[in-house]
């Protein structure tokens, strides 16, 4: 793999689908995890072991940190995982197709004239974009145009940082889904909730960075346990509960057979969002039902 640099509209994808939609979380409390972001993957005939590490996919420089021990795990697997296959030939042709509204639909439809008079005079003060020119995105695809406004920082990604060591490495960087199939889930969210969600961010933007940064907070602590607390407290409209199962339950579990298999291939180092991680439907719990031992590593 030789891209070197994470597409801006992937990190968008990444960031909401894994910050802000594990808000839309089991309604019963998951049980409380160790604080470890790095999961040793061992039985079930395993030859070596595998590793599952959760991400936060876009943090300020000063706050990133990549522990000795995640360091040295990655080092002794043959390759790295990540969420999305960014190899695929038809990458960026899917990405660029994700961005647009079908034909006939204009991004001025799914606000209110209110609404959009606020997001066109937000976009205009703060960025210097009309919002007219913008008038085909998907509501959805804005998020990415606001998210230094977010962290209040120019964001890296950890994922950026572990497919850099990786490709230094020598080591093959794979996906267990495909952009294709990532958007699925995407899709499934009508745009009028995208909208919903955009208009919201900008009306509370200081309530959603003290989220954020308070998400960033109990990452660095490794409290797998307190960001989903988090997330369930945050997100509560019973709307954004209808998409559970498409952003996280599903996926979670289409992933599975894909760990599976890769892990008995060779050891594979695999990073997804944390909020992947936790609850009954969460990796850790899906990869102990079929018979792997998931032990923390500090």
């Amino acid at each position: 793999m030789k891209r070197s640099n994470i597409h801006p509209i992937l990190l968008l994808l990444l960031v909401i689908v894994n910050a802000v939609v594990p808000a839309l979380a089991q309604e019963q409390a998951p049980a409380d995890q160790p604080k470890a972001l790095l999961w040793e993957i061992t039985g079930q005939g395993l030859k070596q072991p595998s590793y599952l590490f959760g991400t936060i996919h876009a943090i300020c420089p000063e706050n990133y940190f990549l522990s000795p021990a995640v360091k040295e795990k990655l080092s002794k697997a043959e390759r790295l995982s990540l969420e999305v296959d960014m190899d695929a030939p038809n990458f960026m042709a899917e990405l660029q197709q994700a961005a647009v509204l079908p034909s006939g639909t204009t991004l001025r439809s799914f606000f209110s004239e209110a609404d959009y008079k606020l997001l066109s005079s937000h976009f205009k003060q703060t960025l210097e974009i009309n919002l007219d020119q913008l008038e085909r995105m998907k509501p959805f695809m804005l998020h990415s145009m606001l998210l230094s406004q977010l962290t209040e920082c120019q964001a890296v990604s950890y994922e950026q940082s572990l497919m850099e060591i990786a490709q230094t490495q020598g080591k093959e960087v794979i996906g267990l889904e495909t952009v294709g199939e990532q958007l699925s889930a995407i899709d499934e969210m009508p745009a009028n909730v995208q909208a919903a969600m955009l208009t919201k961010m900008i009306n509370n933007m200081e309530e959603a960075r003290q989220t954020y940064r308070t998400m960033v907070k109990l990452y660095l602590q490794q409290d797998l346990s307190g960001l989903d607390a988090l997330s369930r407290k945050e997100y509560n409209n019973e709307e954004y509960h209808l998409y559970e199962q498409a952003f996280l339950v599903n996926r979670n579990k289409r992933w599975i057979p894909v760990m599976e298999r890769e892990a008995r291939i060779e050891p594979t180092f695999f990073a997804v969002g944390a909020g992947h991680l936790t609850g009954e439907n969460g990796l850790l719990e899906l990869l102990r039902k079929r018979g792997y031992t998931v032990t923390p590593v500090q």
